[in-house]
């Protein structure tokens, strides 16, 4: 059985001031994707495989290096890989 995707509804417009309207904050409903890109070296599909809860992976990047952010393929900035409360994160650090 096929499935369809429907997209957001868009909420009703607030009213703002024209001093603080921002026009970003407009479309606050919108989904995007956020990825970014940490090169580890000699990682096969093998590894990949065998990862289990807890598993370490060595990256090629330092973890203070800056690691490129990008919001649906596109180069939002840079940030740094940082664990939050068990979970791992990045934080922006530079705007593109």
């Amino acid at each position: 059985m096929a499935s369809a995707r429907v997209a957001p509804i868009r909420p009703a417009p607030q009213p703002q001031s024209e001093q603080t309207a921002n026009p970003v904050e407009s479309f606050h409903w919108l989904t995007c994707k956020a990825t970014t890109e940490v090169p580890v070296p000699h990682f096969t599909v093998g590894n990949l495989m065998n990862l289990k809860a807890g598993a370490v992976i060595a990256s090629a990047t330092a973890s203070t290096n800056d690691v490129p952010v990008y919001i649906n393929k596109i180069l939002l900035g840079k940030g740094q890989i940082e664990v939050v409360e068990k979970r791992l994160t990045v934080r922006i650090t530079e705007l593109a």
